[in-house]
């Protein structure tokens, strides 16, 4: 069957934003898409993508969509008259014997042409016979994801931009040749951003200070832990700021930590009598659950 020769019904309507269509015939491409149309009974989620859409008329006038919305769910398809001025044409009203008629015209040298006529229903609407695309409804059909290039991108392994374009060149079976993204450099990762990420040395805020051991700790309370280990959910770390020296403790709750600290303080002054401990700088750390 060739769907060329097949016609299907159209409402030319003055009011709507967006030509929209139920048949994919329509469509060169179609990008997939989730939006809410709002109706009389509420919003409702009846369309599926979008994409270039062209049809032709039954004089033959052939009209290119941009951004045509496909709805397969919808019963009827529906032609935006910004659609149709868009493409050259005008669209005029006149009465012949009684009956309405909305015409596609143009003017070329001051000549007025009449390319289509429609004859207004018991409704007061104009329905149309629209046809598919000669090329488009004997050509393959295809669906684009947007997020194609990152999901093969994340498959892969997050390779980079010259090994990702080198994978589509030589691999078959998948829709990365037709993506423009491999062409040029405007796909972000944030996985390989924050993997490639390289962070400076933060600035001493104390540069002409060198303390000595025991002369300035550290120290910081975490918790709650979760999942807890036993019945420690908290833990206490001390650092000594001249050296490597740190200390770990787990708490059981946060009530025990100052008894820890002093005896951690006294295990130091008896160790180390001719290091006193100068200053002690203690911040809490608490992670809500």
């Amino acid at each position: 069957m060739k769907n060329m020769d097949k016609y299907d019904y159209c409402l030319l309507d003055s009011a709507t934003t967006h030509s929209i269509f139920n048949n994919k015939i329509y469509f060169s491409s179609v990008t997939l898409c989730k939006a809410q149309v709002k109706t009389i009974a509420g919003s409702a989620e009846i369309i599926d993508g979008s994409g270039n859409a062209t049809i032709v008329l039954p004089n033959g006038t052939t009209l290119h969509i941009e951004n045509a919305l496909i709805s397969g769910r919808s019963n009827k398809n529906l032609l935006s008259f910004k659609d149709v001025r868009r493409n050259g044409y005008h669209l005029e009203t006149l009465v012949e014997n009684t009956v309405e008629c909305l015409c596609v015209t143009s003017y070329v040298m001051d000549k007025r042409i009449v390319h289509e006529k429609f004859e207004a229903t018991a409704s007061g609407l104009y329905c149309v016979q629209i046809r598919a695309f000669e090329s488009y409804a004997t050509m393959p059909w295809k669906l684009v994801n947007p997020d194609i290039h990152g999901l093969w991108h994340d498959r892969l392994g997050h390779p980079g931009t010259t090994m990702m374009r080198r994978i589509a060149q030589h691999t078959k079976g998948h829709p990365l040749k037709d993506t423009k993204i491999l062409m040029s450099n405007e796909y972000f990762c944030e996985s390989c951003s924050q993997g490639k990420l390289i962070i400076k040395p933060s600035i001493e805020k104390v540069g002409y200070e060198s303390p000595s051991f025991l002369q300035r700790i550290h120290g910081d309370i975490c918790g709650p832990i979760h999942p807890a280990s036993g019945p420690f959910r908290y833990f206490m770390v001390l650092v000594d700021a001249s050296c490597r020296w740190s200390h770990v403790c787990l708490l059981s709750t946060r009530n025990v930590a100052f008894a820890r600290l002093l005896a951690q303080i006294i295990k130091l002054r008896a160790h180390f009598p001719d290091y006193p401990i100068k200053k002690l700088l203690m911040s809490i750390v608490q992670h809500w659950e």
